[in-house]
């Protein structure tokens, strides 16, 4: 099983970085058919067969974590690539 980690910090206001993890969340859904529910004020669950993850916001930083499955596994690079680029464009 594979793994992906990522850590971003922020200093954006909260609400508009959670509004951003409800796109790409919304993402998730359209485009990898994830199941996303928020769990808590700060912590959204994804999760699909054969792939399952939790982003978590905390006070300076959100944290992606995300396990694959045998078939996603091959994946790993062009998934983690995608979730960096989306960070990286919208996070801050």
């Amino acid at each position: 099983m594979a793994s992906i980690q990522i850590s971003k910090e922020f200093t954006m206001p909260e609400d508009e970085l959670r509004g951003l993890i409800d796109e790409f969340a919304t993402r998730l859904t359209d485009e990898m058919q994830f199941e996303c529910n928020w769990q808590s004020d700060r912590c959204l669950d994804f999760k699909r067969s054969g792939a399952e993850g939790q982003i978590n916001l905390g006070d300076q930083a959100v944290d992606l974590s995300l396990r694959l499955g045998l078939m996603f596994s091959a994946l790993k690079g062009p998934i983690e690539k995608s979730i960096h680029e989306f960070i990286d464009e919208n996070i801050y």
